[in-house]
C-alpha cells in the first residue's frame, strides 16, 4: 500500500507478481501468517525492481519484503514463526494480489492450516484511490474483499486469531506533508481534508468488517499519535525527506521507527 500515495494517487501503483507453481511445504506448528500490502512488505527499491524483473522473490506470493515487520512481530511475541505472504500493491478487491488469494496460496503451500495460531491482515488503502469520488464502490470493494479474506482464514485455520490491523495515522488536523523541509522539524504542510476523510472511512470499514466476521481489529491510531507525516518524530518517509528522523526504504512508507513500532504492536497482540 502506499497509504498517502494511494489515497491521493500521486505515484505509480506498486505492481504485484503472483507466485508460479507452488507446492505444499512442511508447516511449523503454531505459526503466524502475515499478509498485506507494501506497508508490511516494505521492500527496498533495488529488491522491488529485481522483483519486477522476476529476478528475486522471497514471499509466498512471489513478491519481496525486507522482513522487518515479520522480525518485529517475532521479537515482540517471544519468537513466533511468521510466514510471509505480503506484496506491494496488494488489495482486497482492486489491483495487485488480492488478500483472499494470498491466503489461499498460504493454505495450498501448507502454511495456513489448522495449527496456525494467527492470521494478520494489513490492506485496504489500495482499494481507495482507484475509484476516485465513488466512495460507495471503494467501500464495497473493501467490505467484500475483507469479508472473503477472513472467511478463507477461518476455513483453513479455524482456531486461529484473525487480526485486521489498521494503518498508522498519516495526516493530522486535515494537514499532510509531502516535503519535510530543510530539517526534520521544518515541514511544509499542505491541506489534506481528502486524505483525512479517506483515513477515517477506511478505519471505520476495517473495524466494522472485522467485528462482524469474528475477527479482531487492531487500532494503530492511538500509538501513532504524534508520529504523522508532518511531525518531527514522524514514522513516515516523506516524498522529499532531507533530514529524516529515521531511515526508510521507500518514500511514502514507514521509516525504521515506524516499522519497529508497528511490528511491535502487532507482535504484542497475537496469540503466543
Amino acid at each position: 500500500m502506499r497509504l498517502h500515495t494511494k489515497i491521493v494517487a500521486t505515484t505509480v501503483t506498486a505492481a504485484a507478481l503472483m507466485a508460479g507453481n507452488v507446492t505444499a511445504t512442511a508447516a511449523i506448528p503454531g505459526n503466524t501468517v502475515l499478509t498485506g500490502d507494501s506497508v508490511v512488505a516494505n521492500p527496498t527499491l533495488p529488491d522491488f525492481l529485481q522483483n519486477k524483473a522476476k529476478a528475486k522473490a522471497n514471499t509466498g506470493v512471489g513478491c519481496v519484503t525486507d522482513g522487518s515487520i515479520a522480525d518485529e512481530i517475532a521479537n515482540a511475541s517471544g519468537g513466533t514463526h511468521v510466514d510471509q505472504y505480503q506484496c506491494a500493491g496488494a488489495s482486497f478487491a482492486t489491483g495487485g494480489i488480492h488478500i483472499e488469494d494470498a491466503l489461499r496460496t498460504a493454505a495450498h503451500r501448507g502454511d495456513l492450516n489448522p495449527q496456525t495460531k494467527n492470521v494478520v491482515i494489513v490492506a485496504g488503502a489500495n482499494d481507495t484511490y482507484p475509484y476516485g469520488a465513488d466512495v460507495a464502490a471503494s467501500d464495497h470493494a473493501i467490505r467484500a474483499g475483507l469479508r472473503n479474506a477472513i472467511n478463507v482464514a477461518h476455513h483453513h485455520a479455524p482456531k486461529a486469531k484473525v487480526i485486521v490491523v489498521g494503518y498508522p495515522h498519516v495526516s493530522f488536523n486535515s494537514v499532510y506533508c509531502y516535503n519535510s523541509g530543510l530539517g526534520s522539524s521544518n515541514p511544509f504542510p499542505v491541506p489534506a481534508v481528502s486524505i483525512e476523510q479517506t483515513e477515517q472511512r477506511l478505519q471505520k470499514t476495517l473495524r466494522e468488517v472485522a467485528q462482524q466476521n469474528n475477527a479482531t481489529f487492531l487500532d494503530a491510531w492511538p500509538m501513532s499519535l504524534g508520529h504523522e507525516a508532518c511531525s518531527p518524530d514522524r514514522w513516515w518517509v516523506n516524498l522529499v525527506d532531507i533530514m529524516p528522523p529515521a531511515p526508510g526504504n521507500l518514500p511514502l512508507h514507514l521509516n525504521a521507527n515506524g516499522t519497529h513500532a508497528y511490528g511491535q504492536l502487532i507482535g504484542h497482540n497475537i496469540v503466543h
